[in-house]
Order: C-alpha cells, then sequence, then structure tokens
C-alpha cells in the first residue's frame, strides 16, 4: 500500500512539474513568437493601412479583370489576319 502511494505521489509531481514546463514553454516562448508575427504581418492584415491591405488588391485585381473582359465583349476589335 505504502509503494502504491509513493508511485501516485511520483506520477503527481511528474504531472506537476511537466505542467509547469509546458506553461512556461507557453508563455516564454509562444507568446513572444506569436506577437512578433502578428508585429511583422500587420500591413498585411485585412484592416491595415486604412483599407489599403494585401486582401484590398485581391478586389482590384478582380475589378480590372472584369473592366477588361467587359471591354473585350463589347468591342470586339481584335485585328484579324
Amino acid at each position: 500500500m505504502n509503494e502504491l502511494m509513493t508511485a501516485g505521489q511520483a506520477a503527481g509531481s511528474m504531472i506537476a512539474i511537466l505542467t509547469l514546463f509546458g506553461m512556461i514553454v507557453k508563455w516564454g516562448i509562444v507568446k513572444p513568437i506569436k506577437s512578433y508575427i502578428d508585429q511583422m504581418t500587420r500591413p498585411i492584415q485585412p484592416n491595415a493601412n486604412g483599407g489599403r491591405s494585401l486582401p484590398d488588391v485581391i478586389e482590384k485585381v478582380n475589378e480590372i479583370k472584369d473592366l477588361l473582359n467587359k471591354h473585350i465583349r463589347d468591342h470586339d476589335d481584335t485585328r484579324k489576319g
């Protein structure tokens, strides 16, 4: 019975140590890396630069593509020959 209690205490201690180590890794390594990534990618985030971010470029390119396709449809002026 005494050995079972000792094994349980050892297992509890290991779980506590691993949990503490995991928390240290999360707060000491993962959080600063995520913060750094957020800071470095701020110019391309959707609400950055007053609406002039990278996702907005996609919309503008699609508008230009649609305008070009409409022009080609309306003005079939391709040279033949």
